[in-house]
């Protein structure tokens, strides 16, 4: 009933705006309706069943010595649909005023797919030469000038950073050419794993915002940025005596990005480095290190380096792409100790590495495009060192076929 009643209220904006003053606000709609078939070689870890693929599941053996994973799968869906409305407004102490609201049928989670998900919702002043943004956008990680394209969803995750959060973001331009961004923000979707799961409440309970900073030059092509960021998150607030625990644990993260335009050909190469990436749609996490003579708990990050790059070549209605990624698992900051009992909370412990090659073709007519992708992925799956990193690998390896169709209005 509440998403009806949410609806209901989404189609009177129009006549309130208009009923305040016509010429002052204008309102725009936009979105698509979404179309995707896939087939999958093997069963795979992934999230909306299925359809946003992370890594191949790893080899399974019955008795037999038959692999259990390795049976096809095959899925359809429409949830990706997506309606957004561009509101334009007066000067608000002296900036241009805006907002955006976008919808997709998602959900939050699987339990919940094809349900209505909140995807953004922003309020923007934009001065001259600084903005400010309120409201849940893109992590600045995901680097709106330069992401992966591909036809999946998933924004070339597990490889480039996927994530949407609650957030402030301040902008000033220093030069023509050269942008520096603030942001702070918490987690809501897209959070970190813990002792209950993934949850936003582990940053909310440290009492302190992410905080990134990003830095971008353009000029005649060229993007070029990075990003650095840092979070504290505090799993748990009391140990296994049932005492107050005040550990805590601080995590990294920095990208370095690319991107160059000629008239028909477009590259983009980033490299990212992280610890405890979980939230991002990404290897990775951090060990809960419990004593097991006095019960004392402490946390250490676990380590992930990623690559991807994407090429992009338009030919008249056509545009001929490839994307490529890679991550690998560098393991804990630190050795534990060697009375250590250990819980990892994350996202591939026991995967060494990871990589995938996707090409894919698109064919746009007026705002039809019809695209074909082909994605071949692989995680060397292995046994877990107590330092975190993985030995003695298998690979295990999945082929999806991709038929995505979207109308755009």
């Amino acid at each position: 009933m509440k998403y009806v009643i949410f609806l209901v209220l989404l189609a009177l904006v129009p006549g309130l705006l208009i009923a305040q003053d016509e010429s002052k606000y204008d309102l725009n709609f936009s979105g698509f309706i979404s179309y995707e078939s896939i087939f999958d070689t093997r069963q795979t870890l992934s999230a909306r069943e299925g359809d946003v693929l992370i890594f191949p599941s790893r080899v399974s053996e019955d008795l037999n010595g038959d692999d259990i994973n390795a049976q096809p799968n095959f899925n359809m869906f429409a949830i990706h649909s997506r309606l957004k409305a561009d509101v334009s407004g007066p000067d608000i102490f002296g900036a241009q005023s805006s907002a955006l609201l976008e919808l997709d049928f998602l959900g939050n989670s699987d339990p919940v797919i094809s349900l209505v998900r909140l995807r953004h919702s922003i309020i923007k002043l934009n001065w001259d030469k600084a903005s400010l943004l309120f409201g849940q956008y893109w992590h600045p990680m995901f680097v709106t000038s330069s992401f992966p394209e591909v036809s999946s969803w998933g924004g070339g995750a597990p490889f480039a950073a996927f994530s949407r959060n609650p957030q402030i973001r301040f902008t000033y331009d220093l030069s023509d050419n050269f942008t520096a961004a603030f942001i702070a923000l918490t987690q809501r979707d897209f959070s970190t794993a813990g002792p209950e799961g993934g949850s936003p409440d582990y940053l909310r309970n440290s009492a302190i915002p992410e905080l990134n900073l990003h830095l971008v030059y353009q000029n005649n092509g060229w993007d070029l940025g990075t990003v650095v960021g840092y979070k504290i998150i505090k799993p748990r607030l009391a140990n296994l005596n049932g005492e107050k625990l005040d550990e805590t644990l601080g995590s990294w993260h920095t990208n370095g990005y690319i991107r160059k335009d000629w008239s028909d050909l477009t590259v983009k190469i980033q490299g990212l480095y992280g610890q405890n990436m979980h939230n991002f749609l990404m290897m990775g996490g951090y060990g809960e290190f419990i004593d097991n003579q006095t019960n004392e708990i402490t946390y250490k990050n676990s380590e992930t380096v990623s690559f991807w790059t994407e090429w992009l070549y338009r030919n008249g209605d056509l545009t001929y792409s490839v994307f490529g990624g890679y991550s690998e698992n560098l393991g804990f900051t630190d050795m534990p100790g060697s009375n250590d009992s250990v819980n990892f909370y994350g996202r591939g412990s026991d995967i060494d590495y990871s990589y995938r090659f996707s090409p894919r073709l698109t064919l746009e007519v007026e705002k039809f495009q019809i695209m074909g992708e082909i994605m071949y992925s692989l995680a060397a799956y292995g046994s877990t060192q107590p330092d975190g990193t993985v030995s003695d690998t298998e690979d295990a390896n999945n082929v999806r076929f991709q038929l995505h169709l979207k109308y755009s209005f």
